[in-house]
């Protein structure tokens, strides 16, 4: 384990890809970058996907950092969206000399700039949300009031998280072989809007190192990793699986 391995006072040469972009490298920053394609569901138009995260390791056992993620671009013909999640987090690392096991907590902040994606219809003065009615409008239905000729569809009720979430990140690096490591995580979110999100994250990373004589001599680190996202929402109404693809590249300083 890496304790035994630290016992002389020194620091492991551990190079293990990770999920997110990230490595276990023991000591050190880690930095990442990533993009790709994100398809909420079959009615949605897909979106383009950014990530990025920092990581320091405070001590061969524990790191923490700072992650970002956008998607952006056309839901449909009709609506725009960028929408921006914030997360901080904090890792537990259980690692051998091929292997990284991790368990995180996080903090995250979502926030969403909208063009005409609230199609919100005006109630008196004030607006108000179409999957935030009360009963009390589906009497008004009934009554022939159509107050919601216009309904929230599955993407805009994916995309309206704004505000504080919490969870928990379960994840692991293997590295199969010098060449090539596979990585994988299972996160749970709890969002204050009392909305709940799934994420599975499988990936393949190529030790680009071993292939490049500057990065071994000069880098902790640096992984080429190609990342699969299926991600749910529960409590939002949406009954299908968010699917994603992405080309992300690692740094270990």
């Amino acid at each position: 384990m890496v304790l035994e391995a630290l016992a002389d006072g020194g620091v492991a040469e551990y190079n293990i890809a990770l999920p997110h972009q990230s490595a276990y490298i023991a000591k050190g920053v880690s930095v990442g970058l990533g993009g790709g394609v994100y398809n909420p569901t079959d009615e949605c138009d897909c979106l383009g996907l950014w990530q990025g995260q920092g990581e320091f390791f405070y001590l061969p056992w524990l790191s923490a950092g700072l992650d970002v993620r956008f998607f952006g671009g056309d839901l449909d013909s009709q609506i725009m969206v960028l929408y921006q999640r914030y997360r901080m987090n904090g890792k537990v690392h259980f690692s051998a000399s091929k292997f990284d096991i991790y368990l995180s907590t996080v903090l995250g902040l979502e926030s969403t700039d909208l063009s005409e994606i609230r199609r919100e219809f005006r109630e008196g003065d004030k607006w108000v949300a179409p999957w935030d009615k009360s009963t009390e409008d589906a009497d008004d239905e009934e009554d022939g009031i159509d107050s919601l000729d216009i309904k929230a569809t599955d993407c805009e009720k994916l995309f309206s998280l704004d505000g504080v979430s919490v969870g928990l990140d379960l994840g692991f690096g293997i590295n199969l072989t010098e060449l090539w490591a596979f990585t994988g995580s299972v996160g749970y979110e709890y969002n204050f809007s009392k909305a709940q999100l799934l994420s599975l994250t499988p990936g393949l990373a190529l030790n680009f190192t071993k292939v490049w004589n500057w990065g071994q001599k000069n880098l902790r680190s640096f992984w080429i990793s190609f990342e699969f996202l299926f991600q749910r929402a529960f409590n939002r109404g949406v009954e299908h699986w968010g699917s994603a693809g992405f080309l992300g590249l690692q740094m270990g300083l």
